[in-house]
């Protein structure tokens, strides 16, 4: 019983549940609050510092982890950078909510703590919190904890708040989440997915000049699955390398046809899911469709975003590597939306770069986005990359794009992504 983390100090997690079983088992008017965190992007500073800063940065965490030591029942590291802590919380103490809030606030000052003392890392806690009373005293531990963890996974997923609250609502996600993720094989055999391509134009001319591979679902009812909802599961349960080669094939598949028919092309680029870094293997598929469609190789390009570079610099360098052996070109996506942009471009040797639409924002654009625009595509010429925007809308957004020498243009002021016989009729044009 008395097992603790070498490196912490705290309870083992089977310790931790032990003990909060009895707690619940005991439970009066007192709620139990169970706290679940982890450090977002802790990775970088094992990465960046070296396993040791980066285990004196476990340490720092947990005196702060344990601040509120008088309502703590117990505490554990589940594993690496995730921790759990149970509080015993009066009747008077606070609401759940306003725990809620305490917790976040704790979290953001505690972020600001962090970033001052290791510099550039971009930390972030990440916490999801569940709550026992007497009225849901028949939830075990090991439950308890696990509404936590889902809470704090749905807070790891969101930009604008790193604290959530456990609700049953989260629930009906999960089940929607196995509907989505155990479709997918189905989906793949029976050709519910669809590549749509949005146009890419050339800044000075106006002309199509390429497009983007897109992927969208159509089930056979006719009814859509979004992208926004299906992309970030198969990411997490890794299916999107299945989506993503099929994606891949299909535009192969599509540009051998129309050169086949002695049809006019245009260069298509294809995106990099981070799990593709994981495993690598996108490079021999690559050649392997390359043996079966002959295309030349400047007629594909793939696109990894800014975050799937700082995740794992070593690997993107290897794929780009990989990448420009066989003659294909690489972007940089999402370009200015994390804050080392500058920094990976004179480590990556990046054919283009697409500034994220962050900078063209609704409305008349602002002065300081335009200085951004114009001093990041002058950099980019003199780097002799290529300077693409995303997210143009309007025609005003359009002139000051090309006032300032970005060569290329992607967004709705051009078009959406529009299905295959669509964009083979633009091509025509």
């Amino acid at each position: 019983m008395g097992m603790k983390d070498i490196l912490t100090g705290l309870d083992q997690y089977e310790v931790f549940l032990e003990k909060l079983q009895k707690e619940i088992d005991q439970i009066g008017d007192d709620r139990i609050i169970i706290v679940y965190t982890d450090i977002k992007h802790f990775k970088y500073i094992n990465d960046t510092y070296g396993y040791k800063v980066g285990d004196a940065l476990l340490q720092d965490f947990v005196e702060e982890f344990m601040g509120k030591a008088d309502i703590i029942i117990c505490a554990a590291r589940v594993y690496s950078d995730n921790f759990v802590v149970a509080n015993r919380v009066p009747p008077d103490y606070c609401s759940n909510e306003e725990f809620r809030d305490l917790i976040f606030k704790l979290n953001q000052e505690r972020e600001a703590k962090f970033r001052e003392k290791y510099l550039n890392s971009r930390l972030q806690f990440c916490t999801g919190i569940s709550v026992i009373d007497i009225n849901s005293r028949s939830l075990d531990a090991e439950t308890a904890v696990s509404n936590a963890n889902l809470a704090r996974k749905v807070a790891k997923e969101m930009e604008s708040d790193s604290c959530v609250l456990f609700d049953q609502s989260m629930m009906e996600g999960i089940k929607r989440e196995v509907e989505i993720t155990s479709s997918i094989p189905r989906a793949l055999a029976q050709k519910e997915f669809q590549v749509y391509f949005q146009p890419k134009i050339d800044t000075d001319t106006l002309e199509l000049i390429g497009a983007e591979a897109l992927v969208r679902w159509q089930k056979q009812d006719g009814s859509f699955v979004y992208p926004d909802e299906f992309i970030p599961l198969i990411e997490r349960s890794g299916q999107v390398v299945d989506v993503d080669y099929y994606v891949y094939r299909e535009v192969f598949a599509f540009l051998a046809k129309r050169l086949e028919e002695g049809k006019k092309v245009v260069p298509i680029s294809l995106n990099v899911s981070r799990v593709h870094l994981q495993k690598m293997h996108i490079l021999t598929y690559v050649k392997e469709l390359l043996e079966e469609f002959p295309i030349p190789c400047s007629l594909v390009e793939f696109e990894l975003t800014e975050s799937i570079y700082l995740d794992n610099t070593e690997r993107a360098l290897e794929l780009i590597r990989g990448l420009h052996k066989i003659g294909i070109k690489v972007s940089m996506d999402d370009f200015g939306s994390g804050y080392s942009s500058l920094n990976l471009l004179s480590k990556l040797p990046i054919d283009i770069i697409k500034l994220d639409k962050v900078f063209l924002k609704e409305g008349e654009m602002q002065e300081s986005d335009r200085i951004i625009i114009s001093c990041v595509v002058d950099m980019a010429k003199k780097l002799k990359i290529t300077s693409l925007c995303e997210g143009v809308e309007t025609q005003e957004q359009s002139d000051y794009l090309k006032e300032v020498g970005c060569q290329m243009q992607q967004g709705f002021y051009f078009s959406r992504p529009i299905p295959q016989a669509v964009f083979e009729n633009l091509i025509e044009k």
